[in-house]
């Protein structure tokens, strides 16, 4: 039997709470949470932080897992449908369910983006994703046109949702229905 060393232990347990405080906090509505922030809602001590994490950036890189615990299971799910524009109004449902689960996350990383490379990378790997899916069901002529792909694209992005939820205060099921709409109009 192999014995673990309490320190490893305790030193994990305590990685794991300094994340989960993250990502509470930026649920919480906190766009840019302070070391200390985090600090005193992990229970731990600033320093033990940074023990951990060397910066703020290290920290954030940790908060992949939970965007890919939610990413996921809604990539492994085929889209329900028997053509391409109920498959498309599928689609719209379930970026629309995934945006809002990632909308604090997103809007935390959209606040760095200038700042962190890793968050650039991050943000142009997604919106590579998602022009990905959306070229995967779409028929060749509608990605072959240039300008409705890319109003498509614009329509369905985490911006377009960020907008529609925050700036102008619609409900999911609103908000919902506004991208379906455009989409529905656009493709007339």
């Amino acid at each position: 039997m192999v014995k673990t060393d309490g320190r490893t232990t305790r030193g994990q347990e305590n990685k794991r709470q300094i994340v989960q405080a993250l990502i509470a906090l930026i649920r919480e509505g906190h766009v840019s949470p302070t070391a200390e922030m985090v600090s005193a809602r992990a229970g731990v001590g600033l320093r033990t932080v940074f023990r951990h994490f060397k910066d703020m950036e290290t920290l954030y890189r940790e908060i992949t897992s939970e965007v890919d615990s939610i990413v996921a299971p809604v990539l492994a799910t085929p889209l329900k449908g028997n053509t391409w524009q109920e498959k498309l109004m599928h689609a719209i449902e379930r970026r629309a369910d995934m945006f809002e689960k990632l909308a604090p996350i997103q809007a935390a990383s959209l606040v760095h983006l200038h700042e962190s490379e890793f968050l650039k990378n991050q943000q142009v790997r997604t919106v590579e994703l998602q022009r990905h899916l959306l070229r995967a069901f779409l028929p060749a002529e509608v990605v072959r046109d240039k300008f409705l792909f890319e109003a498509l694209d614009l329509i369905l992005s985490f911006e377009s949702w960020l907008r529609l939820r925050n700036d102008q205060q619609l409900s999911v099921k609103q908000a919902k229905k506004v991208l379906q709409r455009s989409v529905e109009q656009l493709l007339k």
